[in-house]
């Protein structure tokens, strides 16, 4: 089905991988607050990052489909963002009033800013556990790593289970043999 030109394939990998493609779009929102992105269109970005995925996927890449698929899916996400990013009169549309209400509590932004201090302290944190956990990726084996990244992507195990074609009992004793390494990782790393 990969690597064939097939409007019914197209179809039905673009109707399996929509969950992964709307958890992108929302991550990729949830990170960028400030760019207003529109969802449907990260999801559009997503599914052409897909079709892409299908239409240049080799056996001889020597990764899955899921990874290969996903990488794609994030890059045209991200070219995306980018694009939006750079344009012209960028400054303007997202610029707020520091006493305009931003949330519907009336919280102000002026409320919201941080001290350097704080956050400094946060992005070393944030930093240091994304490295902590992406390096820890490589520590899976090719059955569990697209099960560890659908995890950490909010996914339950029964979708996973759907998503890769596997038997539920399956995902959840990889799950727990993830965790369990995880830890162990941790304790090593600390």
């Amino acid at each position: 089905m990969i690597g064939e030109k097939n409007e019914d394939a197209y179809s039905l990998m673009i109707e399996k991988y929509s969950p992964i493609i709307k958890k992108q779009a929302d991550m990729f929102i949830k990170k960028y607050p400030n760019l207003n992105m529109d969802k449907d269109e990260l999801i559009q970005e997503g599914i052409l990052g897909l079709i892409n995925a299908i239409d240049s996927f080799t056996e001889r890449r020597n990764c899955i489909f899921y990874t290969y698929a996903v990488l794609l899916i994030k890059r045209e996400m991200l070219k995306h963002i980018k694009k939006c990013s750079c344009s012209k009169n960028l400054v303007l549309t997202l610029s707020k009033s520091i006493s305009e209400s931003v949330y519907e509590n009336e919280l102000f932004l002026e409320d919201t800013i941080y001290s350097k201090k704080d956050l400094v302290e946060e992005v070393v944190l944030s930093n240091y556990y994304e490295r902590l956990l992406n390096n820890f990726k490589y520590e899976l084996s090719i059955k569990e790593s697209p099960i560890y990244e659908l995890r950490i992507n909010n996914f339950s195990n029964k979708e996973i289970s759907i998503l890769l074609d596997l038997p539920y009992k399956s995902v959840d004793n990889n799950w727990r043999s993830i965790k369990k390494k995880l830890l162990d990782y941790i304790q090593q790393t600390s």
